[in-house]
């Protein structure tokens, strides 16, 4: 009678310590991310949050690579990881410094970005882009994707429709 109870201790015990590490992969989105660009046509990531603080983190990468992390990236460009600054308010630009950069390896074409939190508590969806849509961007447009649409078709919306979008997030 007693190694079942114990079996069935340990199994609850093996639960409780497995399923915050399960979650803590896929935390609960609570921003939203676009890009744009300000007014001199640095390209900027545009956050919207629901949650009491901001992300940390914007992180930039290669869509295209097998490692979505900007650590691991095969080529080398300054500014992968763009720090959020702890007194943001909603909705905030991060300047993304050094990109593009002046050349790309070859390749090289789709890019990815997303905001997280250093703890893992929340992130934003992302948002996937070519170097070339900075050109068709205005100061005040956001280019987001879609994913209420099965093809997640990328599309720009205004600042305060991307703002509302932020708050929908919760």
């Amino acid at each position: 009678m007693r190694a079942p109870l114990r079996r069935t201790a340990a199994a609850s015990a093996v639960a409780l310590l497995t399923l915050p590490g399960l979650t803590a992969c896929t935390p609960e989105i609570g921003a939203a991310i676009g890009l744009s660009v300000d007014e001199s046509g640095q390209p900027v990531a545009v956050l919207a949050w629901c949650t009491p603080r901001p992300p940390d983190v914007v992180l930039l990468f290669d869509a295209d690579a097998d490692d979505h992390h900007p650590r691991h990236t095969e080529w080398d460009w300054p500014g992968r990881e763009y720090t959020v600054p702890d007194d943001a308010t909603t909705p905030a630009t991060v300047p993304l410094t050094g990109f593009p950069p002046s050349r790309l390896p070859d390749g090289v074409v789709n890019f990815e970005m997303y905001a997280a939190t250093e703890d893992n508590s929340f992130s934003s969806d992302d948002v996937r882009f070519r170097v070339d849509d900075l050109a068709r961007l205005s100061p005040g447009s956001v280019l987001v994707i879609d994913y209420q649409q099965e093809a997640e078709p990328a599309r720009e919306l205004s600042l305060d429709q991307f703002t509302r979008r932020g708050a929908e997030q919760c």
